[in-house]
């Protein structure tokens, strides 16, 4: 999911990528979000900064616990804080052993990310910001 040309909505967006063994899914699925869309992609904007990097990033219990560094938190484009983090949130949901993310920079949780969304928060998948596509 990236933002859409305002920042106030997402857009899916299902690329197909080569997929190497030795990087889990979840950190793949990141790092396609770090890099952005495509030309291709038509209407879709970027949602993280491309200096952020993944430090890490595990699953539990259905829950994927992402820590980036601190370049996650700068802002990108007009995309909004809750778009960013549903970016985030929606894209590793789409994975079938995902049900909830866990969000932490530089290993903290106690962030205000945007100036506006509690890190500490375990996010739930949230298909309302999504354009163009109808609930699943």
């Amino acid at each position: 999911f990236f933002a859409n040309e305002a920042g106030d909505g997402l857009v899916e967006i299902v690329k197909p990528v080569e997929y190497n063994s030795n990087i889990s899914m979840e950190k793949l699925v990141l790092e396609q979000l770090i890099a952005g869309p495509s030309a291709e992609d038509g209407e879709a904007y970027p949602v993280l900064s491309s200096a952020t990097k993944v430090l890490g990033v595990t699953v539990k219990d259905g829950v994927c616990y992402v820590n980036l560094d601190e370049n996650a938190l700068t802002p990108v484009g007009n995309a909004t804080a809750q778009v960013q983090i549903y970016a985030i949130v929606n894209s590793l949901a789409e994975l079938s052993n995902i049900n909830r993310v866990q969000i932490a920079v530089g290993g903290r949780t106690d962030v205000l990310f945007g100036e506006k969304i509690q890190l500490s928060t375990v996010f739930d998948r949230n298909l309302d910001l999504v354009y163009g596509t109808e609930e699943k």
